[in-house]
């Protein structure tokens, strides 16, 4: 490499994380959006009157319908992003996530159209799940293949965008509840977010069409070495595909249950007001925005095994802890277990996944492998987490232990995914070994 080129490596690096960056923030204030009204507005507005925990339970089922059209959104997107490049699965999937969301923010209430309101939010929260499933790997490459000095720091960046789409979509509700009746809240006030989403993906648009083609990818072009079928070579060696299943199922339980369940929990059994649950939840978002990329720059030092170790157990010690926070209906020490919750272990964890995640496969496979593992582990940690916890409070009458232990299950078997990961320099010659 001539030495204009390494002159310029750094600033280029600079650039495309922060145009990725940026766009990924509208990505995730989209789908975020959807789980905090899933979790608010939406058993009132698209489920018949009746039973509240009933309700609940509706709603948080299309919540995962979202989640379960991931993995389909990542074999299609990896698929195509292994083949034809990663920018333009970036800004296809920005476009699928921003009309999916204004669907939402148009569709009728189940009051007005019965059945089909109901039905018409599952088909659009499937779109915005396919959408998400590609978004993710897409972005981790653009920071990953571009020749980053420290791919954890940049790709701490990455997840800090995750959690300020958290951020934007809690503040859109605590803004509208502060503003707004309850009546003109679940009447037209909700919608508005929703809408805003199609300035936002237009903002995205204009800055993710100047994308160049990463570094890694124009080589493998330039030398001929795409695979044909890139589902398939990722599959051959399936091992680091389940351990980042099993380490994305860890990871995305807790938090899921700690930003979005606790919501309802909070304000429906604790009957704690919905402003305050709602702030709680930004400073925690705030908190581990803020945190993220130092995460990855720990990640870059000690090595993101490591991290990722600490970073489940931390969420298996703190599980009952946050409930016997969150129980005591002291709103001071809600904020604490949420924030705590969020920006603990749950941001550690999400903040190394970019470099950790995408270190582990070559260039030729890498959008599918990871794309697989991440997303297939977010179906059961993101989007059945609420409905478990609903169900399993449920059982329990209320109380949330049972809720408790499952988030310590499932953190610990994120620790079995760290423990069965294999290094790269035995899995793929040509990737970057990953510490």
């Amino acid at each position: 490499m001539s030495d204009v080129e390494q002159a310029e490596r750094p600033a280029s690096t600079r650039r495309i994380a922060t145009a990725v960056t940026i766009g990924t923030v509208v990505e995730w204030y989209d789908f975020f959006l959807y789980g905090t009204a899933a979790a608010l507005i939406f058993p009132k507005v698209f489920f018949p009157a009746g039973d509240p925990t009933t309700a609940s339970l509706l709603s948080f089922a299309t919540f995962a319908t979202g989640f379960a059209a991931r993995p389909v959104g990542g074999l299609l997107f990896g698929h195509l992003g292994d083949r034809i490049g990663r920018k333009a699965v970036l800004v296809a999937t920005l476009v699928i996530m921003g009309a999916a969301t204004a669907g939402v923010g148009l569709l009728p209430s189940y009051a007005a159209a019965g059945i089909v309101a109901p039905v018409a939010l599952v088909v659009l929260r499937i779109v915005q799940g396919l959408g998400t499933g590609g978004e993710w790997g897409g972005a981790a490459l653009m920071t990953k293949e571009n020749g980053a000095r420290r791919p954890g720091f940049v790709g701490g960046f990455l997840s800090s965008a995750v959690f300020a789409g958290l951020i934007l979509g809690s503040l859109a509700f605590t803004g509208l509840s502060a503003l707004l009746t309850d009546e003109q809240l679940l009447g037209w006030g909700w919608r508005i977010p929703f809408l805003v989403s199609l300035a936002l993906v237009g903002i995205g648009l204009w800055i993710r069409r100047s994308l160049p083609e990463t570094a890694e990818f124009r080589e493998v072009t330039e030398r001929g070495d795409r695979e044909q079928a890139p589902i398939i070579a990722a599959l051959r060696r399936p091992r680091n595909v389940i351990a980042i299943f099993l380490m994305r199922l860890g990871q995305n339980t807790t938090f899921n249950i700690v930003s979005v369940f606790v919501l309802t929990y909070a304000t429906t059994t604790l009957d704690l007001p919905r402003a305050s649950v709602l702030t709680a939840t930004v400073i925690g978002a705030v908190l581990a925005c803020v945190l993220c990329p130092f995460y990855g720059l720990l990640g870059d030092r000690i090595g993101f095994r490591t991290v990722m170790l600490a970073a489940l157990t931390f969420q298996a010690l703190f599980a009952f802890p946050f409930f016997w926070l969150t129980e005591s209906r002291d709103l001071a020490l809600v904020v604490v277990a949420v924030t705590i919750g969020i920006g603990g272990g749950a941001a550690a964890a999400d903040a190394i996944q970019p470099a950790y995640f995408t270190g582990l496969f070559g260039p030729q496979s890498r959008f599918s492998a990871v794309s697989i593992g991440r997303e297939g582990g977010t179906v059961v940690g993101g989007g059945l987490a609420p409905l478990i916890a609903a169900a399993l409070l449920a059982w329990q009458d209320g109380t949330p232990w049972a809720i408790a232990g499952w988030m310590v299950l499932t953190s610990l078997v994120g620790v079995a995914g760290v423990l069965l990961v294999r290094p790269v320099r035995d899995a793929e010659p040509s990737a970057v070994v990953a510490r």
